[in-house]
This record gives C-alpha cells, sequence and structure tokens, in this order.
C-alpha cells in the first residue's frame, strides 16, 4: 500500500511539496524519477519484498528483470516500462510461474514486478489477469504513454487532472492542488455530496479534476498531450444460475476461504477490524485457521445504544484473539474534525470515518496490514433498506388513492413517517426512490429542493430484471466506491496501514451476483446464503443479530455534549455561501426538540466547512 504521483513535467519544488502531501500514505521509503517527458514519485508502505528489489518507481526488462534507483540503476535506459503502483496483486505468484515459463526473468519477489512483466506479455488486457486491489500508472517508453489501472470493485484511488499542456495523477486529491490544480468548487459535486454525503465515483468537489472509475483503463499520450483511450474493463454483471442453497453455500465457504488466505499474503503482521458482526467474525474465523497469532481490533461507544463491543468481545474470545477496544466519546469528534478534513482529501458525510478513523490508530501500533469485512452487505443484501425498497417499489405501482390513504393512515404510522412515505411514493422509478432512500431526500418534504435529475446516470444502474439486483447494482457501482471505500483507504492510510477487503475478490462478487434473489433475502431474512453458509462455525447471537455497524450517535451528541460545537460550526462560518441559515435554524430547532432528527445533514455541513478551511488557501 503506497501514494503515488506523477506528472508530464519536471518542477522539482511543486513535485517535493505534493509528495509530502501523500508522505502519510507510505513512511518507509520515497523513490523519484524523471526524464523530459515524465515525473513519476512513489511514497511506499513496505508489505511485500521489503528488500530495495521493490523499490519503485520501477523499470523493467524482460531479459534482466527489474531495476530502479536503489536496485541495479545502471539498467533503466535499457528498459521499455516503468511504474508506480499502489496496492496489492495477490495472485502474482501463480501468474509470475505462468510468465516465467514464457521466458520472463523476475530479479524480485515483488508484485509491483509482475505488474510490468504482464503488461510486456499481455498488453492492457492484464488487468483482467489480476486478482487485487490496485491503482497504478505504467510508463511506456516505447509507445511514449501513460498506462492508469483502476482495480475492478475501486478499493484504491486515483485522482487526475489535465489541460492543454499538463497532466498531473495522485491518490490524493490534495496532491493536486500543489501542482497547478485550482481550488474552484464543483457545485454540481457538492450538490450531490449534500444529497448522498460524498462525491460520484467521476467527479471530484473541485471543478476540473476527476476520478478515474473503478474497473477502468486510460491511455493519456505524451506526446498528443490528450487521453487516446479511456474504457471500462470490468463492471458488476448480474443473472440467476439454478442453484440450491446447499450448492451455494459451499461455493460461497471455499471462495471466502480463499479470499481470505490469498489476503493474508505478507511479510509484516496482520490483524482484524472487529465489530461483532458476522461480517467480519467470518472474516476473522478464517485468518485464525491460518494464524496463530491475530490482532483484532473494536470500537467501544459511549453510548449504550450505539454499542456493540460486547459481541466484538464474544468473537475474539472464541478464536482467541488478541483484543483491542478504542473508547469513543463525543469529544473524539469535536477533536478530529480538523484532522479528518485533511486525510480526507474531499468533503465526506459519512459519520463512521470517526471511529474507523481511531480504530486504525490503535491497529497501527500492533500491525501493518488489516482485514474487514467491507462489501458483504453489497453483495449479500446486508441492509434493511433493501427490504424498504422492495416493499415501497411494490406499493408504488398503487393506484394514488390507495397510495394516499397508506399515506396518511395516522392510527398505524406517524405523520412526520407518513410525509416520507409520500415524498417516497412520488418517485419516477426505482432509480428515484432508491436514490432517495440513500439520499438525505427521506428525512421530509423539506428537503425536496434537491433536483434528482441532475443524476441520470444513476438510471444506468437500474437496468436489471430483478428489484433487488437493482438495488445492489447501485450500491456496488456507487455507493461502494464512493463512500465506504474512500472512508477505509483514506481511515487506515492516515496512519500508514494497508487495508483488505476479502469480500470484494472479484471472483466472490461475480459468484453472488450470479445467485437468485431469494438467497440474499428470504421471507426478510438478509444476507439469508452468508448466515445459512456459517451457523455451524459462528453462535446464533453473532449470526442472526441485527445489524449495526459504525453508527456514531450524533443525534445524542448534537442535542447534548456537542451541542455548542455544532451551532458555531455551523452557524459562524461565511467563508463559503452555500445554504440558507435561516432555513438551517428551523431545522436546528426541529432537531433540538426531538421532533426530528438532522444530525447527519448538520455532519455534512460541519465535514464540508471544515474542508474549505483547510484547503482555501490554494484559492487563487
Amino acid at each position: 500500500m503506497c501514494g503515488i504521483l506523477g506528472s508530464n513535467f519536471y518542477e522539482p519544488e511543486k513535485l517535493k511539496n505534493a509528495s509530502k502531501l501523500i508522505a502519510h500514505r507510505g513512511t518507509d521509503d520515497e523513490g523519484i524519477f524523471h526524464n523530459p517527458v515524465v515525473s513519476l514519485i512513489h511514497r511506499r508502505l513496505s508489505i511485500l519484498d521489503l528488500s530495495p528489489a521493490g523499490h519503485q518507481p520501477m523499470f523493467y526488462c524482460k531479459d534482466s528483470g527489474a531495476c530502479s534507483e536503489k536496485f541495479y540503476p545502471e539498467n533503466i535506459p535499457n528498459t521499455q516500462v516503468g511504474i508506480v503502483y499502489n496496492g496489492e496483486i495477490y495472485n502474482y505468484r501463480e501468474l509470475k510461474a505462468e510468465l516465467t515459463e514464457k521466458n520472463y526473468r523476475f530479479s524480485s519477489n515483488s508484485d509491483t514486478e509482475l505488474i510490468l512483466a504482464a503488461y510486456l506479455a499481455w498488453g492492457e488486457e492484464c488487468t483482467q489477469k489480476f486478482n487485487g486491489m490496485w491503482a497504478f500508472c505504467l510508463y511506456d517508453s516505447s509507445k511514449n504513454i501513460l498506462f492508469l489501472s483502476r482495480d475492478r470493485l475501486g478499493i484504491k484511488p486515483l485522482y487526475f487532472f489535465m489541460d492543454e499542456k499538463r497532466f498531473v495523477f495522485s491518490s490524493e486529491l490534495k496532491a493536486l492542488l500543489e501542482l497547478g490544480l485550482s481550488f474552484e468548487i464543483n457545485k454540481d459535486a457538492l450538490n450531490h455530496f449534500l444529497i448522498f454525503g460524498y462525491t460520484s465515483t467521476e467527479q471530484s468537489i473541485l471543478e476540473k479534476a476527476q476520478k478515474l472509475s473503478p474497473g477502468e483503463n486510460m491511455i493519456y499520450h505524451l506526446g498528443e498531450k490528450k487521453i487516446t483511450t479511456r474504457y471500462k474493463y470490468w463492471k458488476p454483471i448480474f443473472s440467476e444460475i439454478n442453484v440450491s442453497k446447499q450448492e451455494a453455500s459451499k461455493k460461497i465457504y471455499s471462495l471466502l476461504e480463499d479470499a481470505v488466505t490469498k489476503r493474508l499474503l505478507s511479510d509484516v503482521d496482520l490483524g482484524a477490524f472487529l465489530s461483532g458482526g458476522i461480517d467480519s467474525s467470518v472474516i476473522v474465523y478464517f485468518m485464525k485457521k491460518h494464524l496463530a497469532h491475530l490482532n483484532t481490533f473494536s470500537v467501544k461507544f459511549d453510548k449504550e445504544e450505539a454499542n456493540e463491543s460486547q459481541y466484538a468481545a464474544m468473537v475474539a474470545k472464541i478464536f482467541n484473539t488478541s483484543h483491542h477496544e478504542v473508547a469513543f466519546s463525543a469529544r473524539d469528534v469535536e477533536n478530529l474534525t480538523s484532522k479528518l478534513a485533511y486525510f480526507f482529501d474531499e468533503p465526506f458525510g459519512d459519520e463512521s470515518m470517526i471511529p474507523t478513523y481511531l480504530v486504525s490508530k490503535v491497529a497501527s501500533n500492533y500491525v501493518k496490514v488489516v482485514l474487514s469485512g467491507t462489501g458483504s452487505d453489497e453483495i449479500f443484501g446486508g441492509y434493511r433498506r433493501y427490504n424498504k425498497f422492495l416493499i415501497l417499489a411494490a406499493l408504488n405501482r398503487l393506484p394514488n388513492s390507495l397510495k394516499y390513504l397508506i399515506s396518511t393512515n395516522y392510527q398505524f404510522i406517524n405523520k412526520s413517517d407518513a410525509q416520507k412515505i409520500q415524498l417516497l411514493f412520488r418517485s419516477r422509478n426505482q432509480a428515484e426512490l432508491y436514490s432517495k432512500l440513500t439520499s438525505y431526500l427521506a428525512r421530509g418534504n423539506k428537503e425536496e429542493y434537491y433536483d434528482l435529475s441532475k443524476y441520470s446516470q444513476i438510471e444506468g444502474f437500474f437496468e436489471q430484471k430483478r428489484m433487488l439486483n437493482n438495488a445492489l447494482s447501485f450500491d456496488q457501482n456507487y455507493y461502494l466506491p464512493a463512500d465506504l471505500l474512500v472512508k477505509e483507504d483514506r481511515a487506515t492510510m492516515a496512519h500508514t496501514i494497508e487495508g483488505r477487503v476479502p469480500f470484494l475478490d472479484y471472483r466472490l462478487v461475480e459468484y453472488a451476483n450470479s445467485l437468485p434473489v431469494n438467497l440474499k433475502i428470504h421471507y426478510l431474512t438478509n444476507k439469508y446464503i452468508l448466515k445459512e453458509s456459517f451457523k455451524h462455525f459462528l453462535p446464533k447471537e453473532i449470526i442472526y443479530r441485527k445489524k449495526q455497524g459504525f453508527g456514531v450517535p450524533l443525534g445524542i451528541y448534537f442535542r447534548d455534549e456537542l451541542k455548542n460545537f455544532a451551532y458555531e460550526q455551523i452557524f459562524y462560518f461565511d467563508a463559503f455561501e452555500y445554504y440558507d441559515k435561516k432555513e438551517m435554524l428551523t431545522f436546528w430547532q426541529l432537531h433540538q426538540d426531538k421532533k426530528a432528527d438532522y444530525s447527519s445533514y448538520f455532519w455534512r455541513i460541519i465535514n464540508f466547512n471544515q474542508w474549505y478551511k483547510q484547503w482555501s488557501a490554494y484559492k487563487k
């Protein structure tokens, strides 16, 4: 796991400053290469092949193997390709054996060298052969191009910007500000953030900066100074194979065990984030089959309604792990807000970023690699909102008169919930309905001023025959890479540790996406087939308990311990005008009177304001 950076020009001071901004991503080593057409910078977190042979930027020749400024530098002029790379290729040994039979020479034990050899052997199609997580820029001097690629699910980030003369890329947006990116707010991205709590998979919060999308390859021609090729090499595809519950359970067990085993490949110590839910517990179960000693890490909230640490402790005891609990309180929110704005690069509205950051900090004292259960909900149907979506989508097909009766029957539903249902019933299609369920729009009528029609690209994720698969398609293509994987990458990298996500092994994702929907949600039981697969290996209290997650009790905090803090952050901010404070005051009072919970919306405002104060110094 590392930080990468590069450009089609060489300005030493600016590149040095940009490199410092991503130094937390790799503190073990720094490498810089430049020639008349390209500059490449790498910040290394050493995980595989800790020797100088793994140094980047790395260059490669089929006959002599890898080289770099620290490893056979005299060979660099004889090479055709070089790379800066962030990630891990878990099947690199199998591919290395295949390429060795084709007379490709290897001089290191690094997966970085494998990528270079694979590119020479198979061209751009090499990414189809990789099982892992990655963001890389490969320099092909013979073709005078940069080949940029991002892994299938978007686990690792890659930003870039360009104009008529310049092209710059980096693992993090902040580095681009040092290299010519102007601090100009993208208003569409800001609105998207306020609605969904994150920016999209393509746009960034700054006007001219873009993201390479998950599963995307791109070619930039250094001579022509333009992007000549950009395409998706992979995307989630859904089908329904004919398979029994027993067959599916056996296959899931096998795929997940292999996914975890592959992610134990490391020359440094490993640990696991453990919430006590089924996802992280399954990961710990498999890790302990292969590791004699395992550190696990969980968060203990100060509010009982948000705390699930007792379940994590239960699993840790069963599998005999060295367990570490991280205490969390309202003060952590106040103390970490400005730090989070620095490390997260863009405004980020998922409040679970705070405990994720804290647990990563503690984990960094013990390990360099952590595995988590991220991604299970999005492939097996774990969220309760999937159930709501299926029910509401069915009800939405009723005549308007019946829908009105349902949403105004206050004998069975309170007025606030009725308003939300009325808003959801006015959805034009499944895409709009599900977008409302996953956004702040579902809170009440007052938020209807946001226009979802601007985000018509979302409708492209709702082309499946089954409604559940449409929701899963949205989450896998959009929510997962734009929210959850951003959170995990930034929080772990802030403390220079690597996060790995076995549930997002593409083979497991493809298999899960081929299963009948009734194996995912079965009579309103979420993640049914996953629970069936592991019911004999984990306690019932873990398998069947209600899903909780890292739910920070901001609703309580903003009425009590953090009331003054939140008020000042929201109402004393004047640097950039983007919300109506008078209207916000109405929301504030409703929240204080416990008539509504606007805490998630307040957190988005607070987070953006802190981010703006952190980075607006680059404004020209």
